[in-house]
């Protein structure tokens, strides 16, 4: 801004003299309302510092990401219950088809039993006979053991029932530029077996429930063996009793068939409570993963270390791993104290 000498009216009161002209709004005022129009710019300014700060904060924490993390997550369970609702609709076909042949075979075995029981009884038979009968009795037993007639093939409709996502940067043209990672979001593909102590397997071994408060501890691993990239493990905590739960992986080239200390093991019993090495790391055992909270584990075999992500409270905390104490492969370790622990595997990404 700066004062001109010719007489131009205000703009607020029209008077005349003494005139400013205000070069971001192209506006002139006199003395008194120059004042007052710098004092608002001031204001103005204060305003849109105190935005940038919240702002800051609100990067800081972090929370712009869960509307889109939200989205994942309800395409994550509207596949999972299509895959189970494909899966439960061909175990009960299976079914049906396995008792409708087995009835078949039952009321031809009938006929070919009585055929051979009374040929036994009169003592008319002959090598003949024998034969025929064997290779009945085989067939009966293919076609149950190897059906010919019935097989599981891939359904060439599923990919148009079940679509992955990914995540894709656009331009301000909305034009795509550039996608990350290209990665498809994989179904679960993971899933526990028990390894000793009291536990029940459901949902097709996606869930795990501790069955008895005298039995003690639980250990569950997963079916499959890491030596090489990233995965990604996503955990549901559906319940937790008194006592924390243990999420970490132990080197499966140890077998293991009693709660006996393995230095292979390595997790974590809460955020501040690692296992390192088979022995505590010290650390506060507090109870900050409560029921209902979201875990996901990532096992990096390339960088040799594992991470365990708290996305409640936006926690991560990691752990290397050594191979000497921990070999190739690896696979996940669950443990339960308190009956009644439960927890679900979400999902399982293998991510490079």
């Amino acid at each position: 801004m700066e004062t001109v000498s010719e007489e131009i009216h205000c703009t607020k009161c029209t008077k005349f003299g003494c005139i400013a002209m205000c070069y971001g709004c192209q506006q002139a005022f006199c003395t008194k309302h120059f004042i007052k129009h710098r004092l608002h710019l001031s204001q103005q300014m204060d305003d849109l510092h105190n935005k940038y700060e919240v702002f800051q904060q609100d990067l800081d924490r972090n929370n712009f990401e869960q509307p889109l993390l939200s989205s994942i997550y309800t395409w994550e369970r509207k596949s999972i219950r299509k895959i189970q609702e494909i899966a439960e609709k061909a175990r009960n076909d299976l079914q049906q088809w396995m008792e409708k042949t087995k009835n078949e075979i039952k009321i031809s075995l009938e006929q070919i039993t009585s055929k051979f029981e009374l040929n036994e009884k009169s003592d008319d038979y002959t090598e003949m006979d024998l034969e025929r009968y064997t290779k009945k009795l085989s067939e009966f037993r293919n076609l149950l053991e190897k059906p010919s007639t019935i097989s599981i093939v891939e359904d060439k409709t599923f990919s148009s029932s079940i679509c992955g996502i990914k995540i894709v940067e656009q331009s301000s043209s909305s034009i795509p530029i550039s996608e990350t990672n290209h990665h498809l979001i994989e179904p679960i593909q993971e899933h526990f077996i028990s390894m000793f102590g009291p536990c029940q397997l459901s949902e097709e071994n996606r869930v795990v429930t501790h069955s008895s408060y005298r039995a003690g501890l639980s250990q569950i691993s997963g079916i499959n063996h890491y030596s090489s990239g990233k995965h990604s493990f996503d955990f549901l905590i559906e319940k937790k009793g008194s006592k924390n739960i243990f999420i970490g992986i132990q080197s499966s080239s140890k077998q293991i068939s009693s709660p006996t200390f393995d230095y292979s093991v390595h997790g974590w019993w809460n955020l501040d409570y690692a296992i390192i090495n088979g022995e505590c790391a010290g650390g506060d055992n507090n109870e900050i993963i409560q029921t209902g909270d979201k875990i996901t584990l990532n096992i990096d075999c390339d960088n040799q270390q594992i991470e365990l992500e708290h996305h409640r409270t936006k926690r991560l905390v990691h752990l290397p791993i050594k191979l000497e104490v921990c070999p190739f492969p690896w696979k996940i370790l669950v443990r339960l104290r308190t009956e009644g622990d439960c927890v679900r595997i979400l999902n399982y990404v293998h991510n490079q």
